[in-house]
């Protein structure tokens, strides 16, 4: 027992003095460790940085037990180019005893960017990129300072640095540009390789999100996502925060490429207003003389950009030059009132060079919707407005070659009324639309002409109105489609078409024209021209009542006139004509070229002989001379003339009437008509030969002076018979040296004779309540003899008997005639019947009175007139024997 307790204590002894001198080795070996740590704490550093990275300078104090702190920390990194790295005020953490870093912090460092960047050698990609481990779990750095990177330094505070496993981390604010960015990035590791990345910055209300896998060092795969205000990154007002999502690979190599996935996207709101787009426009119109609405639209466009498909987009830095090799890029801008989209393929451009530089290429479909526009023309010649316009357009553009080329348009306008005012007119359309085809070649080199072939078509009919001076034209039921071509061969523009009316008419005098076909022709610079036809037009007003007439002309504007020459046709007369339209003055001139009428078409058209279905004319021809003047104001200078003029009213005939009328343009249809007519018979046997008048007329009255002519022997004169608006006014007509022997045989006189020639002068008043003659007198030229036959023999009354065989030696009387047809016929005879009272000589003064209506008419045209006054005669008892 004794013995084993002795064992324990040796034991223990043992025990103690080697933990004592394993003290004593340790501390001494921790005392050279101290003492000789200026020799291997810098190779201890260095072992942990990577061969990239030289270790420069190391300025520390005398190390502690298990950290060091640092003054001055200098770092090379890379070979080509090389950057320095310093830091300030470094805390070193170690493990003596493991021989290694444990933690790293500094309150300052700065990163030295070459002040030159040699250009990098073109080096095959790494497959893999390699992530160690950091030296230590934990570096912190209070702040870093990156110099020469940009024009203003680049400081990150509170960075971060965390390694885990197979995670890395950092966490920093960046100062920059007076912004300040919360970044926080993660890198994952397998096998020591990187296999992805994820970092959110975050600055104000701005954001990004951002996640990496890499193929190799300069192939990723990449999404990102977030919203950047460029306001506070970039002083550009009218850009709203900018909103995008992007998802595809990225490849940085010797150019930056960029392949994107159809659910990408980029939206923002833009303000048009503020981005100076809006007064560019504007700018723009006003050198055009357009107005309109434009400004008050919305200004703020939702605008978004995405890839219709697997885009891939390419950028040099280099050259600075971008491309669109595959796929496509959608770009909307919408706001209420206006929608547009283009889709953009094959993009090539130089963003160093004009979009008219030969190298720039671009393939674009665009599509445009505008609603509720407004606007208006304000020309020094010409003024149009239409206060609400609609227009959708599709068209496919394509540049390259130094041209840009714009296909298969398509586009449909839909106008408001719209009001047109020129120097010397006025117009309206109503509502109108129309659709729009085309395609144009723009080039944009020295001495290539463009190309532009384009359609124009109505799509619906509209109604128009043209006013010059003060008439105005209507047009009803208006079709139209126009043709633009330019080419070499038509350097200028040639605008060509056709148009459609169902009718067209005039306000102030009354011209209707049907169916009217025309066609267009304008080379530009050029005199506009073109045809125009219709058919069945008609003038109607209280004199003329033309229809049944067509037309067709040719004609032509220049500066100063308005042309038109052709001809129009009647049945199968033509006449040809030409309008002239001075458009400085608003004067319009018609001349008609030598051509001839039926006298029964002419007759047709005069209003006043449609009241008198009897009257009718068989034969004469119309021969126009010249007509020259103002077919509005019918004043014109010419010659007219017609020739074997025929007509009859009942039993009334005219003969052979020869007219020559001379136009003056000193009134309306103004002139003076010189007449002959071979011969006119007013009733059976009773004619008026070798018939002469002149007669000076407007439209409104007409004046018959000197009218001549034989009747009855003798003659029939009426020195003025005047007819106007108010109807006759009374005349007086002369009868001299008539046969009244001849008169009493033409009005089948059996019970009367009378020979001898007669004077009558017959003051006349024709009006709608009849004829009237008012104080007419006769009397004879010569001795005659008076035979009177009754069937009463010696019965008959003593004044009868006388004048059985009455041998006058004077004869006189007067006529006296009213409307109502009551007459008034007063006989003052003085001769002899040589059977009766021995042949003393006897003066008979006679009153016959009764009522023959219409006693003119009956003389004119029926002749049966004399019963009704030999009855009343034969009553008479009063009888004068002359002692």
């Amino acid at each position: 027992m004794q013995q084993e307790t002795t064992q324990k204590r040796s034991w223990l002894k043992i025990s103690i003095k080697t933990l004592l001198w394993t003290s004593v080795v340790l501390a001494l070996a921790f005392g050279v460790a101290y003492w000789t740590a200026p020799s291997w704490v810098p190779a201890q550093a260095q072992k942990f940085l990577p061969a990239t990275i030289k270790l420069d300078d190391l300025d520390f104090k005398r190390p502690g037990l298990t950290s060091t702190h640092i003054d001055r920390l200098s770092l090379t990194v890379g070979t080509e180019p090389q950057y320095t790295l310093i830091f300030h005020d470094v805390d070193l953490g170690y493990s003596l005893w493991q021989r290694k870093l444990t933690s790293i912090s500094a309150q300052k460092a700065l990163v030295k960017w070459p002040e030159t960047t040699p250009k990098p050698n073109k080096k095959e990609a790494l497959q893999q990129i390699p992530l160690p481990q950091l030296p230590v779990s934990t570096i912190t750095i209070e702040e870093l300072t990156v110099e020469g990177l940009t024009l203003q330094d680049i400081i990150a505070k509170n960075i971060q640095l965390s390694d885990r496993d197979k995670t890395l981390s950092i966490n920093t604010q960046v100062a920059f540009l007076d912004k300040t960015f919360a970044i926080t990035a993660q890198a994952n590791r397998h096998k020591q390789q990187l296999s992805t990345i994820k970092a959110t910055i975050q600055q104000a209300e701005n954001s990004l999100i951002v996640e990496a896998t890499p193929y190799n060092s300069n192939h990723w795969q990449l999404v990102t996502n977030g919203t950047v205000g460029l306001e506070d990154l970039y002083p550009e007002s009218g850009i709203e925060p900018v909103k995008f999502s992007l998802g595809g690979t990225v490849t940085v190599a010797e150019a930056f490429e960029l392949t994107l996935e159809p659910e990408s996207h980029v939206t923002t709101q833009i303000n048009a207003k503020q981005l100076g787009l809006l007064p560019a426009l504007q700018d723009f119109l006003q050198q055009n003389h357009i107005s309109s609405n434009i400004e008050s639209f919305e200004p703020t466009y939702d605008l978004s950009i995405s890839p219709s498909d697997t885009t891939h987009i390419m950028y040099r830095s280099d050259n600075n030059h971008v491309t669109v090799p595959n796929g496509q890029l959608n770009v909307k801008a919408t706001n209420p009132a206006i929608k547009t989209e283009a889709t953009i393929s094959a993009l090539n451009l130089s963003l160093d060079q004009p979009l008219s530089a030969n190298m720039q290429q671009l393939l674009a479909l665009v599509t445009l919707d505008v609603d509720s526009l407004s606007a208006k023309l304000n020309s020094p010649e010409h003024q149009a407005s239409s206060n609400n316009i609609k227009l959708t357009a599709q068209a496919s553009l394509a540049l390259a070659n130094s041209a840009l080329t714009i296909k298969s348009t398509k586009a449909q306008l839909k106008l408001s009324p719209v009001s047109y005012q020129g120097n010397n007119s006025t117009a309206s359309i109503t509502k109108n639309s129309w659709d729009i085809v085309g395609d144009s070649f723009i080039s944009f080199k020295q001495g290539v002409h463009p190309t532009h072939k384009w359609k124009l078509s109505a799509n619906e009919t509209f109604n128009s109105t043209l006013s010059l001076e003060k008439e105005q034209f209507s047009a009803n039921d208006i079709t139209a489609q126009f043709n633009f071509i330019q080419n070499d061969q038509t350097p200028n523009g040639v605008l060509s078409g056709n148009y459609q009316a169902s009718k067209a008419s005039l306000s102030q005098q009354p011209l209707h024209l049907n169916t009217l076909k025309g066609t267009l022709q304008f080379a530009l610079k050029k005199t506009p021209k073109g045809k125009l036809t219709f058919a069945n037009a008609r003038y109607n007003n209280q004199q003329i009542g033309v229809s049944n007439i067509s037309g067709e002309l040719d004609w032509h504007k220049n500066t100063r006139y308005f042309v038109a020459q052709g001809h129009l046709q009647h049945q199968n007369s033509k006449v040809p004509f030409t309008y002239e339209f001075n458009l400085e003055t608003s004067r319009h001139n018609l001349k008609v070229k030598q051509s001839s009428l039926p006298v029964s078409t002419i007759t047709g058209w005069v209003n006043i002989l449609k009241n008198y279905p009897q009257l009718s004319f068989n034969s004469g021809q119309l021969e126009i001379d010249s007509l020259d003047g103002d077919p509005i104001g019918l004043l014109f200078d010419g010659k007219l003339k017609l020739d074997n003029f025929n007509l009859n009213y009942d039993e009334f005939y005219v003969r052979n009437w020869t007219i020559e009328d001379s136009l003056t343009p000193s009134s309306k249809l103004g002139g003076t008509l010189k007449s002959h007519i071979e011969s006119i018979e007013l009733a059976t046997d009773i004619a008026i030969t070798n018939v002469s008048f002149l007669m000076p007329h407007t439209i409104n009255s007409l004046v018959i002076t000197n009218l001549k002519g034989n009747l009855l022997k003798g003659s029939l004169e009426i020195p003025q018979l005047t007819v106007n608006e108010s109807g006759i006014p009374p005349f007086t007509a002369y009868l001299k040296a008539v046969d009244i022997n001849a008169l009493l045989s033409a009005l089948n006189s059996e019970k009367l004779t009378l020979t001898g020639r007669f004077d009558f002068t017959l003051p006349l008043t024709i009006s709608k309540k009849g004829q009237q003659i008012t104080h007419g007198t006769f009397k004879a030229l010569t001795e005659g003899v008076i035979k009177l036959k009754s069937d009463k023999g010696k019965e008959a009354n003593i004044a009868f008997q006388a004048l059985e065989n009455f041998h006058y030696q004077e004869f006189s009387g007067s006529i006296n005639y009213d409307a109502k047809g009551d007459y008034t016929i007063e006989l003052n005879v003085l001769g002899s019947n040589p059977n009766l009272y021995n042949g003393f000589p006897i003066k008979l003064d006679l009153t016959l009175r009764g009522h023959l209506p219409e006693m003119l008419y009956s003389m004119i045209i029926s002749g049966d007139m004399m019963k009704p006054i030999l009855d009343d005669l034969e009553q008479r008892k009063v009888l004068n024997i002359q002692q």
